[in-house]
């Protein structure tokens, strides 16, 4: 019997492992726990440890702390706790291999648990580049610090190869939430819209803005150039919550205040996946700087208005639309959003991120990490250059 950890900090990361932590707890030989960060219990982001999939093994600290601050002192005490609270349980539990996902700080607490303890860490989704935010800093450091990949692109295997990686350790596997996101029931737009609370049979915009955490200073202006901007297309706008990180209440605060009007916006903090993919499916266009909108939103010929530097550096489908952070800019990207001429253009091309290996397959070189002293001795691989 397989005893695996999954480590997840938040909605956007459980949301891509689902997949895949559903197929490793199928198996009869997995013993399959989830440890979340603290933001799953925060009622500030709708407490999205209730969205978790009750079939799961959640192991949840006795006494939870619902609170969460937008300050880095908070956040560092909350990283300690986090910490804190997987190496009691690795000490107790003895996992076989723990897994991480994605780039937000939270999931560090994996890494650094599992050296002290000798315990193989998997990591999905590293070397892709997001030039506005501290997660490309987390994202590397993973990777250094874990024993094994699984990468979404070629080119961000390449990447890891150049971080001097082994390639035995690397696998390009696709994301495999775009076929949830597909797979999940469609919901009338009738029935949507009185699930949500506004009319959306009329076109909508879906917008979700995270903090530019290298631009903490001008997050105010930022998105008050947005609301502006939205404000002025007279659209309907379903508006998800921003992530944790360092600047959120800004956005919150703004959002609450400037987009009141319940006939025309509604603002959510948590939805799950079957009313997100239903409403990402039917909305005229994505607006924001979610990673959502680069990765997932391209299967579904959804037009992207990509805002400002916080994607800089991924790997972007022809459905994207990048802008900068004027009013003005934002605005007439929208109305080019728009166009049904322009979207006849990415109508027929692939999703560059869709799933690249089977589920199955993905579990079994899970499962097949045995050889501890092989995987635990990583080498750096020198690119040799002509100099």
């Amino acid at each position: 019997m397989k005893k695996i950890f999954a480590i997840s900090a938040g909605r956007s990361d459980y949301d891509r492992y689902l997949p895949i932590l559903e197929e490793l707890n199928k198996r009869s030989n997995v013993n399959l726990y989830l440890i979340l960060a603290g933001a799953h219990y925060s009622s500030k982001f709708g407490k999205t440890f209730k969205f978790i999939n009750k079939n799961f093994k959640i192991i949840k600290p006795r006494k939870v702390n619902k609170s969460y601050s937008d300050k880095s002192t908070w956040l560092i005490r909350r990283f300690s706790e986090d910490l804190n609270f997987l190496s009691k349980n690795i000490q107790k539990y003895k996992p076989d291999v723990l897994i991480v996902m994605g780039d937000r700080l939270e999931i560090l607490i994996a890494p650094i648990a599992s050296i002290p303890n000798n315990i193989p860490v998997i990591h999905f989704y590293g070397g892709a580049v997001t030039e506005g935010a501290v997660d490309e800093l987390v994202r590397h450091a993973v990777t250094k610090l874990s024993h094994y990949h699984f990468v979404a692109l070629n080119k961000y295997k390449n990447r890891l190869i150049q971080l001097g990686e082994e390639k035995w350790r690397i696998n390009t596997a696709g994301i495999h939430n775009i076929n949830l996101l597909k797979s999940v029931k469609k919901i009338s737009i009738h029935n949507l819209s009185k699930t949500i609370g506004i009319n959306l049979s009329d076109p909508y915009l879906l917008l979700t803005f995270h903090p530019v955490t290298l631009e903490l200073k001008k997050i105010k202006n930022q998105i008050n150039s947005i609301v502006k901007a939205i404000k002025k297309t007279k659209l309907n706008v379903v508006i998800t919550y921003p992530n944790a990180d360092i600047g959120h209440d800004k956005i919150i605060k703004i959002i609450l205040k400037k987009m009141f009007n319940k006939k025309k916006y509604k603002i959510i903090k948590n939805c799950g996946i079957e009313i997100y993919s239903n409403l990402l499916q039917n909305c005229l266009a994505m607006v924001g700087n979610s990673s959502s909108g680069i990765v997932e939103a391209a299967t579904f010929n959804i037009p992207v208005v990509n805002i400002g530097t916080r994607q800089d550096g991924k790997f972007k489908p022809k459905n994207v639309l990048d802008c900068g952070y004027s009013w003005k800019d934002i605005y007439n990207k929208i109305l080019k959003a728009k166009n049904k001429k322009l979207s006849k253009k990415y109508n027929n091309s692939k999703n560059p991120y869709e799933a690249k290996i089977p589920l199955k397959k993905i579990v079994k070189m899970i499962l097949n990490i045995d050889n501890r002293d092989k995987i635990l001795r990583k080498k750096f691989i020198d690119i040799k250059k002509n100099f």
